[in-house]
């Protein structure tokens, strides 16, 4: 029957053309991989910063950009933005293999991570750069 949903994919427009929908489970894989790949490092760096309370020795210029004036509490608040940032990613990879209720939470606290640690970059940048108006 032209035009009925499709109760495979649920969809309307895959019973109308069967050749147009390419489902590969191997997506889902990447995703999560990706969302691991970069969350893990952003953990580690994060927990780096808020334990030594200063950015690595060899990283240079151009990586602390837009702080000025590094001090611990500035690197350890740059500590946490990372952490957060990690932490969020890989709860959105985990979200792709929990239930919809907690992955939808898990969804829901990664946004406010993100949120939360825009917020913590910004004012971290600030007190780097409080007071050091130089003209």
């Amino acid at each position: 029957m032209a035009g009925a949903l499709d109760k495979a994919s649920g969809d309307w427009l895959a019973a109308s053309r069967p050749g147009l929908w390419i489902k590969c489970s191997a997506v889902g894989y990447v995703v999560l991989g990706l969302t691991y790949a970069l969350g893990a490092p952003l953990l580690g760096i994060g927990l780096y910063l808020v334990i030594r309370g200063s950015f690595p020795g060899w990283w240079r210029e151009w990586m602390q950009w837009p702080v000025v004036r590094i001090t611990p509490g500035v690197a350890r608040l740059q500590g946490v933005t990372a952490i957060g940032l990690g932490a969020s990613l890989v709860g959105l990879g985990l979200s792709t293999i929990v239930s919809e209720f907690v992955g939808g939470m898990l969804v829901l606290i990664a946004m406010v991570a993100y949120v939360v640690g825009v917020v913590v970059f910004v004012y971290s940048t600030w007190l780097s750069r409080r007071g050091t108006a130089s003209s």
